[in-house]
């Protein structure tokens, strides 16, 4: 009988251990709530993120409206100014 190289031997397949299953069960619980973790971890660090964008857009917004204000103001001084 010739062995060909590029051939492979089949194998039985055999169930894991019970110990086995335990391990790997308790080993992918573990992983998933490192992940999960990191994920609402970074979920929680973009709303503050977006919570920290709205804080800083509406005090731009006060200090537009201040201006447009005072512009407002102005405009109203200079017209009467004219008349």
């Amino acid at each position: 009988l010739i062995e060909d190289p590029a051939v492979e031997t089949a194998e039985e397949a055999t169930e894991p251990a019970e110990a086995d299953i335990n391990e790997l069960c308790k080993d992918m619980f573990n992983k998933m709530a490192i992940y999960l973790t990191g994920e609402l971890t970074a979920t929680s660090e973009d709303y503050k993120l977006l919570e920290n964008m709205n804080k800083l857009t509406s005090l731009k917004y006060l200090e537009m409206k201040d201006i447009a204000i005072n512009i407002s103001r102005n405009l109203k001084d200079l017209n009467q100014k004219c008349k």
